[in-house]
């Protein structure tokens, strides 16, 4: 075959890599990788399970950009695709790939994904043959809630450099020769969120692929970033620096030159900005802190002291015993108060009254109430001594000197410290964990700077770099190197202020913490104050409350005395009653009722001849005998009476029975009535009993 058509062929090759089917398989489909293919394999797959965070699926947002020095032209050229068709049309006119070119992928955030969809990424990373590794630095970009990578920096390099096997890759089609390094890395850099003024900041990367050919020239650049900051910079410098401009890249040295300036300008963005970001979190955290070191905690411990001698002899002074009782508030049976003489009403309101605590002057310490020293004017807890409050007054704290800062006697003492709050040990927290991660991204940014300039140092010492680059552009890599250097000593010296912050953080979280420890401390000992105060009047109550119950056992047993009395009574009412209606109906038939006071006592006998029925039949005197000294019963005369007396005695008294015991007797007749309605519910059809005998017949049926 003819050197021509295996010219032809490479080229087939690479269209073909980039054809349906074929582009979607990056970095598998690479027609030079050092790579394994398991590592091809991989990268790929990782690839198609994120492609939907990865690519925006919406057509209308899509856009890949170009800047480009295309040979003949005295200015960078740029070219917006927005479709596969574009891309394609943009990459496969007839004409060798330009002198520089500059690909961007932007997102609209840093958790955004990218701008383009899967087919046209896949399309331009075929043909432009980027190596596998940069899969490892796109897959920290794309959709999700939470960053899943925390801050992963790479730095990967391939290079073929060797003139023996250039002719098997070169496309002279394209200006490619087969002669190249391949580098691509990621950094970070701090920027200012949207709009001039305001105060927030975010951490975001930019991923860079690099490739140059070595022997025509030839650079690549693709950018993938969080937004347009760093394709606004290179546009900038291309117009306003002469080692971008297009007159520079005629020769191989320029060229390479070029190459070198394009590195810095990620490097100096990754620079940026640190400076004005570490001096926001110095002045929040400073802040913070200064709020917590002028707090007056001495005044709020010495508002706070406990009187502990006080203390201590209330707890060795013994409690006086409960059995000993006011003489005056004793009760007895045949005492004045008792219920054989004038009695003492005991009611709930005179009880409580009796037993009531004194009005304690209080105030009010953060939501608690301690009570100032005041001692209880009736039986004391004690003997010999008055329930005392454990904090010292606030009167006989010796204040200050003048100008310092006060507490008045009705102000909360804990007043001044709700400044040191929870929330604001939060937002210390929140800063240093901004402080650790602004460190650990300008050491990973530094770690990649330096193997960037490591890598090119090593490239001048190649034999296979041509004389052109080695000697033409010592300077310039001496100019790299410096300016390299200073950007990592700049950010060696931001990690060091970090450092200082971070110690200034720990000294301050340190105060904050032991702030809140003494506050809860102080509340803690100021409940056990309380709670003392509050065992001096239980113990007080108790006491009265003692009294009160031997009080109420001697009015209880009067008032046994009493009930006694009261059943005595009540059964000779019954014994009166009874009797009562037993001699009722014979008064009632043996007198007829009359009032006598309505007639005049001219008419006496009269009254005395209509007053009874029987008249005194019963007994009579012999009127044939006048000396019998015994008047003659007649019987006759009581057996009337008694068949008329004796059974409205029986009727009365079946009456009074009846009437007495009608609610008993309507009860157990409704009890009856419902538990023979139950009965008969059951035993019906639609009871339990019919329910079984229907089951037994279709048992039987069976």
């Amino acid at each position: 075959m003819s050197s021509s058509n295996t010219k032809v062929d490479r080229y087939g090759k690479l269209e073909a890599s980039c054809g349906p089917g074929f582009s979607n398989t990056w970095p598998a489909n690479l027609l030079r990788t050092k790579s394994f293919r398991h590592t091809l394999i991989s990268h790929r797959d990782n690839i198609q399970q994120e492609h939907q965070r990865l690519f925006d699926p919406n057509p209308d947002y899509a856009l890949v950009e170009f800047l480009e020095a295309i040979d003949g032209r005295l200015r960078f050229h740029t070219t917006k695709c927005n479709s596969l068709p574009a891309l394609q049309d943009h990459f496969q006119v007839n004409r060798k790939d330009p002198r520089c070119r500059h690909v961007f992928l932007e997102t609209d955030h840093s958790r955004a994904p990218l701008d383009c969809s899967k087919e046209m990424f896949f399309y331009v990373m075929s043909f432009l043959q980027v190596m596998a590794p940069f899969v490892e630095l796109l897959l920290g970009f794309g959709e999700s809630g939470a960053r899943k990578e925390f801050h992963y920096t790479s730095f990967r390099h391939e290079s073929y450099l060797a003139a023996s096997q250039a002719h098997r890759f070169s496309i002279p089609r394209l200006g490619r020769s087969g002669q190249e390094f391949r580098l691509c890395y990621n950094l970070w850099g701090v920027e200012r969120s949207v709009g001039s003024n305001s105060s927030k900041w975010s951490i975001r990367q930019t991923a860079i692929f690099h490739a140059f050919d070595i022997e025509s020239g030839r650079s690549l650049w693709v950018n993938i970033s969080g937004n347009d900051n760093i394709k606004n910079r290179i546009i900038d410098a291309v117009a306003s620096c002469d080692e971008l401009r297009t007159e520079s890249l005629v020769d191989l040295g320029g060229c390479f030159s070029s190459t070198l300036t394009t590195h810095l300008i990620a490097f100096e963005w990754c620079m940026e900005n640190w400076r004005q970001y570490i001096t926001y979190l110095e002045t929040t955290l400073r802040e913070i802190i200064s709020e917590v070191e002028q707090t007056p905690v001495e005044q709020v411990e010495r508002s706070l002291t406990l009187d502990t001698k006080g203390l201590l002899q209330s707890l060795k002074t013994p409690i006086e015993e409960p059995s000993q009782l006011d003489e005056s508030t004793s009760v007895s049976p045949t005492s004045p108060g008792g219920p054989m003489g004038p009695r003492r009403t005991f009611t709930r309101r005179s009880t409580v009254n009796s037993t009531a605590m004194p009005p304690l002057r209080t105030r009010t310490l953060s939501g608690l109430t301690a009570t100032t020293n005041q001692s209880f004017p009736r039986s004391p807890v004690r003997r010999g001594t008055a329930p005392f409050s454990p904090i010292v007054g606030q009167a006989q704290l010796p204040w200050a000197r003048q100008g310092e800062y006060k507490i008045d006697e009705d102000q909360d003492p804990f007043d001044v410290l709700k400044t040191v709050s929870l929330d604001k040990l939060q937002k210390l927290n929140g800063i240093g964990a901004d402080l650790h991660t602004a460190s650990l991204v300008m050491k990973l940014d530094s770690e990649v700077v330096v193997d960037v300039l490591k890598y090119y140092e090593g490239f001048f010492e190649s034999e296979e770099v041509p004389d052109d680059i080695r000697v033409g552009c010592r300077s310039s890599l001496d100019e790299f190197s410096r300016r390299t250097n200073s950007i990592v000593r700049s950010l060696e010296m931001e990690k060091m202020r970090i450092a200082t912050l971070m110690v200034l953080l720990h000294d301050g979280r340190g105060l904050f913490e032991h702030i809140l420890q003494f506050r809860n401390l102080e509340q803690g000992k100021l409940f056990n104050a309380t709670a003392h105060l509050s065992q001096q009047r239980m113990e007080q109550l108790t006491v009265d409350m003692h009294n009160s119950t031997l009080n109420m056992e001697k009015v209880t047993e009067s008032m046994h005395i009493i009930a006694q009395k009261t059943e005595k009574d009540t059964a000779s009412m019954h014994i009166i009653t009874m009797v009562t209606l037993v001699f009722l109906p014979g008064t009632f038939v043996a007198v007829r009722f009359g009032p006598p006071a309505l007639f005049d006592c001219d008419f006496a006998a009269l009254l005395t001849l209509i007053q009874t029925f029987f008249g005194s039949g019963l007994f009579q005197w012999d009127e044939e005998n006048p000396e019998t000294s015994i008047p003659v019963w007649k019987g006759d005369f009581f057996k009337l009476f008694a068949w008329i007396c004796f059974p409205l005695m029986g009727a009365t008294i079946f009456i009074w029975y009846f009437v007495y015991y009608w609610p008993y007797l309507r009860e157990w007749v409704g009890r009856r009535w419902s538990k023979q309605k139950l009965t008969d519910i059951e035993q019906g059809p639609g009871g339990l009993a019919g329910l079984i005998d229907n089951s037994e017949r279709q048992t039987k049926i069976q």
